[in-house]
């Protein structure tokens, strides 16, 4: 019985981590570029949208989640790549030697 509850909990993880990365990360950028895009114009001669600056903050600290997400990925493909694991110790993540 003790195997199908450690088998149910890492079942969770994936689905919590997939879910997370796989949409997360593309949900996190749709709503950088919808904060950035504006209404759409409602005629030929209507004013260019100009976002204020606080969607403009908000859309670059979308973008900047999804760049450190993208970073942090290619750091663990590149550290299996090496023999090495990630380490979050320290405010960057850091690549150390396993073990």
């Amino acid at each position: 019985m003790d195997t199908v509850r450690l088998a149910v909990e890492a079942a969770w993880k994936v689905l919590y981590v997939g879910l997370l990365l796989g949409a997360g990360l593309p949900i996190m950028f749709a709503l950088g570029v919808r904060l950035l895009a504006g209404p759409a114009p409602e005629g030929d001669d209507a004013p260019a949208y100009r976002p204020g600056p606080g969607s403009r903050l908000l859309a670059w600290l979308c973008f900047a989640v999804v760049a450190y997400g993208v970073l942090v990925g290619l750091l663990v493909i590149i550290g299996a790549g090496q023999g090495k694991v990630v380490s979050f110790e320290h405010v960057f993540p850091t690549l150390v030697p396993k073990g």
